[in-house]
This record gives structure tokens, C-alpha cells and sequence, in this order.
């Protein structure tokens, strides 16, 4: 596998070996015996780093590089080898490093002693005899070298005659002084630089890890308080697992409890630093001294395999170390990339594999060094959002074939799939769900007018929010209900104006009849003359009533008839309808259920809606009933039997017999002649009044209609904006886990009073100028207004009356429906207020409205794929960079992959980046390179640390990765030093 940074691993802190110098309980036969059991047991538990540990000496590590450096040559008995070609290749990458466990305390306080560990840099293996080992005394002043500690075991006990008896005494009473080990610390620089104090609170062996150093602090007391004071102070981290001890000396004694805050964080922070010297990292080691303890527990360590990685941890405490059974910072193998390639045929890009870290990877580099090519290129690889991928203009950021003729890009993730750029159009990603933000992308979100295509903030806040699929589903489904209620409100106002001009129509009809009364009187005339012209006949007034009822009957009859024809008109017209009605109805169920997948399903609903069916054809046989003939004498009949025919037939049988039955009484031709015309006239007038009766009946009902639609129409309106709230409380749940990163997210149904102002202006007699009387249309509005619904609600009601009463002025062009459609438009929106300490995002400054935006978009993203940033620092002021921005990506980069681009040296350092991709281009900046790559890259952790060589010629291999930061990156030394005393006294 290649450089991937810093890597979660597994460490033993401390761990004995057959004959360490105290409570050697190891059963092997011999060292040979017991270093097989221990490195088979180390690549079994996949243990990468190794403190071996002994009392006041280094020989026991020693002998395990010996061992170690011979491995490839063990064999049994019968001449095999001893360790498997894949064990030999993982133990030889094992870090191995010496731990020295010293005693601290009086003996008077045996019971309270605190062990102090050394851990040395095994570079600086050759100076420990002389700067350690014959330089710390105890408080006889007796060197703490084999000869010094031999000659005071004599001296306790001048019985001992074997020098190793006597070793043996010294070892067990041999306690040593902390001014001696202080002072070795403050003269000796390139000790304290390579060596790392770690102290537990215990003599008692294998008991190390399990002690608790939070309960001496609690109970400290007496004249050992100072001392043990001090020896914290001195010290680099903890031998500890015990919860409470984490949390003490990381800064958050108190993380989890009620009330906690930022305020009590940092607090807790600068009394640790205060009275423990720094804060401190939490590590166990097995403490094994016998073979079934080899390696029962690890520290998880985030780093490389060597001393300056095992630094890493003084520096960030919390983040570096994890004492857990699982690896760190899990995520899925498909959503991280391992590795990324040029294929470069003509040797402009360098061809080796850049690896990549599954956490934070800074891209780094001079001007035009290549940074941001190698972010595009892995983007436009797995498919980005091609809005991201060009220019303003539509065209490319990189033409990359430009660059180099028959370039390409490989993109492999830890899965193992892999992809090329230059790849089937029909071939999707191996990972969609990328995230790619570019150079001033940001800023462009922030300030869209910079940007015509920009889009509104609310617009992405909301895009955001509904980015997952079941937002989306949701917000789809509320956009499909307020745009139904549209077209529902508008056809009710469509109606409300059609019942109105009906209205109008029939008051204008009955302005056409005669008057009422003047009917009625003539009716009763008429009626008498009828009687008195009967009467002169010579029919007797039993004869004049029977007539009088005949009449009556006829007259009925003729009613009768004319109901029969409006009501023939009614069904014909209304059933013409239904069947368009139908006809479309069933067009579009017919389309929904052929959309349907699930077979099941669809059957289902097919007999659900097929009355659908059953209705349309229902009602094509009621149309073939009712259709008329024109028979050959002129005569008119149905087609076919049918209620209307029955009923016809029915009125006209009635009318030939009442005819027949008043005969008799018009015997006398003139008086006939005369009684005719008179009843002509009565029914004519009878009609007419019928017809006012109608008429005047079909007002009330239409104006009925009226009250009805417009009530209607006032329902439709409050329910689209219900559906507004409706909608903000279901995406709540996806803006409450911003809070917990200072992002509060409100949604709020805001009313667009400047539109609603701009449409009435623009419609309204100036002269008039009515919009002044109304508050909806007050041009302090805006759109950012809180919105009262009420309030709202009450105005557009007023104004719908006041223009259908033509109170409202408008201009001649423009209908008073039209009018009506336009107050009574939707002009509510959801609204998604966004507060970041203390400030709305709207209010916000350019860079910080950036950051707020960056946050948005990483945090509202459901998915983990890895988020691919350029240089997200510009527009930021450096403290945002240095506390909002770091802080926010040592945050996510443990959710998900994340690969930047950066200039700043508080990205890369303080962010603590795992991967450091450092970048040049030949001969840019007066650089020269042998590399033969015109873009060449290199990556590693910042841990990898070493100082020019003058004789490589190679500029990106001539340093080590901190020195690159240091070089190439604005306050890269700086930010080091601020990173390395950040968390510690001074």
C-alpha cells in the first residue's frame, strides 16, 4: 500500500519481555522461545507499534531489534522458517521503540507511587547512556546506570556478593529524583526532543492501565500534592483507560453533562493547562510479564510509524488517540477513494499513484503548481454536478487535452473499483454523490448577483434541504399540492365571474318581461271575459266550471311541455360535458395507472376506478337515448325508448285528450274564435309569468353559487398556505442536526409583498392610485417581513371586494378577473432563515456568509461520499479561518472523506490534515527539479519530517512534508508553532 498519511494503528505503549528486571513471570525457554510467542502474537493482534518496557534499562529492547533484524533467518528443526513471507513483511514495518519505567515518589508512600515512562525516540538510542542513564540520580545521588544501581543494591545489602543479586536489589529499591530528571529536561534540548514522559500513578505491576489518576487530583493533600504536581507538569500523557481520566485531561471533565457549553469548555481547558502543565492524552499498554498477557491490550494511534508520528499525539489529544476495540473514524469502502493516477503519455503529469487518506487531504503548492488541476480532475472523473464543473460562460475550468494530447485520469476506491475519465458515456460513477466546490463557488453563492446565473441563498438553502430523496419526494409532493390549488382557484374564479355575467344576464332577460302584476291582472281579465263569453252560449255555470277545469288542465299541460323542453336542453347539455369530463378523467387515469410498477398494485387500483369506466360508458348510451329524428311528415321523435320519450309521449296523450274533452264547450264558432284568442293571450301571459318565476328563481340559486365560489375560493387560499407550514414542519427533522455545529435553521411561510406590489402597480389606474389604501401593498413591505396570515388574509379579502365592487381603479386594459387572479395569486414561500452566532446569513459579510453556505452544504448532505473543496479560505478573515473553518473540518473530515486545496497554513496544521499532497511544477517560481514530470506530486503525513538534502536534486523528495508546509504555505512555521504549544503551558 502506498503514503496515505496519518493512519489509525494499533499500539502497545508497554509491554515486557522474558527477564525484565521486575516480576518476570514469562515461562519461555529461552529469549528465542519467547520473541516466536511474541511476534506471532503482535502480527495475529495486527499491533504496528511496540514499547518495550523495562525498569531503569534499555537491554531488553535491544535484543528485540536484534531479533527482529534477523527474523527472515529463524527456523525450527526441521529447517523451516519460523514466520510465513507475509508475517516477516509486518513485523519488519513494526515500530519498535524503547520505554524506561521509573519510580517517583518517596518510598515512605510505596502505596501511592507514581511510575514515570520514558519513551525514546530509537534514533536516539546511542545518546541515552550518556545524556540518561548516567545523568539522572536518586535522591542518594547514586547514577541510574547499570554500575550505579549495582553498587547501591551492595549498599543496602553488603551481604549480596553476585553482581546481578545485587543489580536486582538496586532495581527494586531504586527510586529516583525528580529535580535530576527536570533538570535534564530544561538543559538537554535534543533529550526533550526525543523522549516522551508518560506517567502512571502505580508501582503495582499490570495495574497501570486500570488506575485512577482524575481521583488523586480530587483527593490531593499533604506534602505530596507539590510533588505530584510537578511530575504531571513534567509529563506528555497518561497511562489510563479509566473514562474519567479522558475526559480530565483533554479539557472536558464535565463533556456530557447538562449545561455544558463552550464557555465551561474552555475553562476546563485552562485549568488543566494551569495545574497539569498541558493537556494530555490518554494510552494503555498490556503490561504484560508473562506470555497469556502478550498484547490483551492497544492504544489506537492515528499516525506514521515512527517517533515524530507518536508526537503527533501531545499535539492533539483527543483527536490522535482512541481507546476502543473498533478501528477510529469508520467509513464505508465504497464512499472513499484510495487512490487517484495520471495516465500521462507524454510524461506532463506524474504517473505514481497518489494515495489518499480517508479523513483530511490538503492539496499544497506554489502558483499554477497543479493543486487545483488534480481536484478538477477527480471530479470531473466521478461525474460531478456539471453546473460546478465549467466557467460562467459554459466552457470548460481545465481543458485538459489541451494540456497534454491523450491525457486521462484513474480514480480507484478502497471497494476496489476503479474508473477512468476518458470512459462510455453509458458508464455511470463509481461515486455520484460527490461533492465538488470550486474556487470562488462560494462566494458566488453568497453574493449571487456577482453571478447573473447565481441562484437566491433561500433557493440553495431549500435545494439543500431537499437534497436527500424523501425531502425531495416531500417538497415534490407540496409543489404539486399549492400548484393544484392554482389551477383549482383559479377555475373557481374563473366560475365566480361566469356565475356573475349569468347573473347579469337574467337580471338583463327579466328586464325584458312585462311586469308582474300588470300579467296578473290581465290573466284575471281575460280569464272573466272567457266566463262571460261562455256564459252567453247559453252554458249553465256547472258547464262554465267544467270548462274553466279543462282550461286549467291544458294549461298545465303547456307548462308541462315546457319544462319538458328546458329540461331535455339541461341534460343534453350537461351530459355533453360529463362525457368530455369523462373522456378526460379517464385519459388520465389510464396514463397513472400504466405508470404503476407493481403489478399488484396496479390491479388494485384498475377495479378501483373503474366506475370511471362504467360512468363514461353510462353516459354514451344516455347521449344515443336522447338523440332526436327527423321522421318524414317533419315530425321529431328519440331513437331510441328513453325517459325523455316516455314523458313526451305522456304530455302529448294528456294534451289530445284534454283537447277532446273541451270541445263540447265551443260550440259556437265566433264565441269559439273569440274564447280562443283570449286563452292564447292567458297563456301567453301565464308563460310570461312562469318565465319571471323561473328567472327569477335561477338568480337566487346563481347568486347563491356566487357566495358559495367565493367562499371556496377563500378555502383554497388559506389551505395553500396551511401547506406551506405543513411542508417546513416536515423538513424540520433535517435542519436540527445543524445545531449541534451553531447553525440554527427556521422555516418560515414569508409572504412576497414587493411582487404582489409590482403586478397591482403595474395594473392600476395612477391617478386613482387605490393601491395606497391598502397595507398588503404599502411599498415598506418587503419580502423579509415577518408574515402575519391573518392580517394578509384580511387585506386580500378587501381588496377581492373592493375590485369586484369597482372600488378598486384599475386600467382600462385590464379585466377586473384578471385583477381578482393576481391578488389572489400564491405569494407565500417558504423561507429558510439562517443564524450563525448571531448573525442571519442575508445580514452576514461575504466570507462568513461563504463559510455559513460551506457548512450548509456538507451539512445537509445525507450522503458520506467525499466533499472535494478549492481553496474554501478565500474571502475568510484569517480568525474565521483559524476557529470557524478548522474546527468545522476537524469535524466532518471524521464523517467523511475530504480532499482540499488550500494556501493557508491553519488548514493544513490546525486542521491537523491526515494527507499532505504536495504539488509542483517544473521550473514555476525558479524551482528546479530532475524530476522528468512537468506536474509532479508527492504526499505524506505532516509528521513526515526531515530537513533539506542538499545532494537531492528532486525538489518535491529533497524534504520532508512538514518542511514542504514550512516552505510552500504562508506562515507554514507559525502555524507549527502555534499547533505544538496550543494545548500546553507556557
Amino acid at each position: 500500500m502506498g503514503i496515505i498519511g496519518s493512519k489509525w494503528r494499533k499500539w502497545n505503549f508497554h509491554i515486557h519481555t522474558k527477564g525484565t528486571n521486575k516480576n518476570d513471570q514469562f515461562s519461555s525457554a529461552t529469549m528465542d522461545d519467547f520473541f516466536h510467542t511474541f511476534f506471532k502474537k503482535a502480527y495475529e493482534q495486527q499491533i504496528s507499534a511496540i514499547g518495550i518496557t523495562d525498569y531503569f534499562s534499555i537491554e531488553k529492547y535491544l535484543e528485540t531489534i536484534a531479533y527482529r533484524n534477523t527474523i527472515g533467518d529463524k527456523v525450527d528443526g526441521s529447517g523451516q522458517k519460523l514466520f510465513s513471507d507475509e508475517e516477516i513483511a509486518f513485523i519488519s514495518d513494526i515500530f519498535i521503540f524503547p520505554n524506561v519505567e521509573l519510580r517517583m515518589l518517596p518510598a515512605t508512600d510505596k502505596g501511592r507511587l507514581i511510575n514515570i515512562h520514558c519513551v525514546f525516540n530509537p534514533e536516539y538510542v546511542v545518546d541515552l547512556e550518556n545524556d540518561f542513564f548516567s545523568h539522572i540520580e536518586n535522591q542518594d545521588g547514586v547514577k541510574m546506570n547499570k554500575h550505579g544501581i549495582t553498587n547501591y543494591g551492595k549498599t543496602l545489602d553488603p551481604q549480596i556478593n553476585e553482581p546481578h543479586k545485587q543489580y536486582e536489589k538496586g532495581i527494586e529499591n531504586f527510586v529516583i529524583d525528580l529535580k535530576s530528571l527536570r533538570e535534564l529536561i530544561s538543559t538537554n534540548k535534543k533529550f526533550r526532543d526525543n523522549t516522551l514522559l508518560i506517567v502512571s500513578n502505580s508501582n503495582n505491576d499490570g495495574a497501570s492501565g486500570t488506575q485512577k489518576h482524575y481521583d488523586l487530583f480530587e483527593n490531593e493533600n499533604g506534602s505530596l500534592d507539590g510533588l505530584r504536581t510537578s511530575i504531571y507538569k513534567i509529563s506528555d500523557a497518561i497511562f489510563s483507560a479509566n473514562p474519567k481520566d479522558i475526559k480530565y485531561f483533554i479539557g472536558k471533565k464535565s463533556y456530557g453533562s447538562e449545561g455544558y457549553n463552550e464557555t465551561i469548555y474552555r475553562k476546563e481547558v485552562e485549568d488543566v493547562i494551569q495545574h497539569r502543565g498541558s493537556l494530555k492524552p490518554c494510552i494503555v499498554g498490556c503490561d504484560a510479564h508473562k506470555e497469556d498477557d502478550l498484547f490483551s491490550k492497544f492504544t489506537w494511534v492515528k499516525s506514521d510509524l515512527n517517533f515524530e508520528g507518536l508526537r503527533q499525539i501531545c499535539f492533539e489529544p483527543e483527536h490522535r488517540v482512541k481507546i476502543q476495540n473498533d478501528t477510529p473514524d469508520f467509513k464505508e469502502e465504497k464512499l472513499l477513494i484510495e487512490k487517484v493516477s495520471f495516465l500521462s503519455p507524454n510524461s506532463v503529469f506524474s504517473t505514481k499513484a497518489i494515495h489518499l487518506n480517508p479523513n483530511l487531504n490538503v492539496i499544497i503548492g506554489g502558483k499554477s503548481s497543479g493543486k487545483s488541476i488534480l481536484l478538477y480532475a477527480i471530479a470531473k472523473t466521478l461525474s460531478a454536478d456539471e453546473t460546478v464543473l465549467k466557467n460562467d460562460d459554459g466552457t470548460e475550468k481545465y481543458d485538459l487535452d489541451k494540456i497534454e494530447n491523450g491525457f486521462d485520469f484513474q480514480i480507484t476506491t478502497k471497494g476496489g473499483f476503479t474508473q477512468n475519465l476518458k470512459r462510455q458515456s453509458d458508464e455511470n460513477s463509481i461515486l455520484p454523490e460527490i461533492k465538488y466546490i470550486p474556487q470562488n463557488y462560494l462566494v458566488k453563492l453568497a453574493e449571487p448577483e456577482l453571478n447573473k446565473k447565481g441562484k437566491s441563498l433561500n433557493k440553495l438553502v431549500r435545494d439543500l434541504i431537499t437534497e436527500d430523496d424523501t425531502s425531495k419526494e416531500w417538497y415534490q409532493d407540496f409543489v404539486n399540492k399549492v400548484s393544484q390549488n392554482d389551477k383549482l382557484r383559479n377555475a373557481q374564479i374563473d366560475i365566480y365571474f361566469e356565475t356573475q355575467k349569468e347573473i347579469q344576464d337574467l337580471e338583463d332577460e327579466l328586464k325584458t318581461k312585462s311586469n308582474r302584476l300588470v300579467l296578473e291582472k290581465n290573466i284575471e281579465t281575460n280569464s272573466q271575459k272567457v266566463e262571460d263569453l261562455n256564459k252567453s252560449t247559453g252554458l249553465t255555470s256547472e258547464q262554465v266550471a267544467e270548462y274553466k277545469e279543462l282550461q286549467g288542465k291544458l294549461e298545465a299541460n303547456n307548462t308541462k311541455r315546457q319544462n319538458f323542453k328546458d329540461d331535455f336542453s339541461t341534460i343534453q347539455n350537461f351530459n355533453s360535458e360529463f362525457i368530455q369530463a369523462m373522456k378526460s378523467l379517464k385519459q388520465k387515469k389510464d396514463a397513472v395507472l400504466q405508470q404503476l410498477q407493481l403489478q399488484e398494485i396496479k390491479d388494485f387500483y384498475k377495479i378501483a376506478y373503474a366506475d370511471i369506466d362504467a360512468l363514461l360508458t353510462k353516459a354514451n348510451d344516455i347521449a344515443t337515448e336522447i338523440e332526436v329524428q327527423v321522421k318524414e311528415d317533419g315530425m321529431r321523435s328519440f331513437i331510441r325508448e328513453c325517459k325523455f320519450g316516455e314523458v313526451l309521449n305522456t304530455i302529448h296523450s294528456e294534451q289530445v285528450e284534454i283537447k277532446k274533452l273541451i270541445q263540447p264547450y265551443l260550440q259556437d264558432e265566433q264565441v269559439k274564435k273569440a274564447v280562443e284568442a283570449l286563452n292564447l293571450s292567458i297563456a301567453n301571459d301565464k308563460k310570461a309569468l312562469h318565465d319571471i318565476v323561473v328567472l327569477t328563481k335561477k338568480i337566487q340559486e346563481k347568486n347563491k353559487l356566487l357566495v358559495d365560489t367565493k367562499n371556496e375560493i377563500f378555502e383554497i387560499y388559506k389551505s395553500s398556505y396551511q401547506e406551506y407550514i405543513n411542508i417546513i414542519t416536515a423538513l424540520r427533522d433535517r435542519t436540527i442536526e445543524l445545531e449541534k455545529d451553531g447553525l440554527g435553521i427556521v422555516g418560515k411561510a414569508q409572504y412576497n409583498y414587493v411582487k404582489l406590489r409590482k403586478e397591482m402597480y403595474a395594473i392600476s389606474d395612477g391617478r386613482s392610485a387605490s393601491y395606497n389604501q391598502y397595507n398588503i401593498l404599502s411599498d415598506s413591505k418587503k419580502a423579509t417581513d415577518e408574515a402575519d396570515f391573518e392580517t394578509i388574509f384580511e387585506d386580500v379579502k378587501k381588496l377581492f371586494n373592493d375590485l369586484i365592487d369597482k372600488k378598486y381603479v384599475l386600467t382600462n386594459r385590464t379585466s377586473i378577473q384578471s385583477a381578482v387572479k393576481i391578488v389572489l395569486d400564491d405569494y407565500f414561500f417558504d423561507y429558510w432563515e439562517i443564524n450563525y452566532k448571531n448573525d442571519k446569513l442575508g445580514e452576514m459579510s461575504t466570507g462568513k456568509a461563504s463559510f455559513v453556505i460551506l457548512m450548509l452544504i456538507i451539512g445537509l448532505s445525507k450522503s458520506k461520499a467525499p466533499i472535494l473543496i478549492d481553496q474554501p479560505e478565500d474571502n475568510l478573515d484569517n480568525r474565521s479561518i483559524t476557529t470557524d473553518l478548522v474546527n468545522y473540518l476537524r469535524s466532518k473530515k471524521l464523517e467523511r472523506q475530504i480532499i482540499i486545496v488550500t494556501h493557508n497554513a491553519n488548514i493544513v496544521v490546525n486542521a491537523d490534515a491526515e494527507n499532505v499532497i504536495v504539488a509542483n511544477q517544473k521550473g514555476q517560481n525558479d524551482e528546479q527539479s530532475t524530476s522528468i514530470f512537468k506536474f509532479d506530486y508527492i504526499n505524506g503525513a505532516i509528521e513526515n519530517s526531515f530537513d533539506k538534502i542538499a545532494t537531492e536534486t528532486d525538489v518535491l523528495k529533497s524534504m520532508g512534508i512538514r518542511q514542504h508546509i514550512a516552505d510552500i504555505v504562508e506562515g507554514g512555521k507559525d502555524a507549527f508553532i502555534m499547533r505544538e504549544k496550543k494545548y500546553r503551558f507556557h
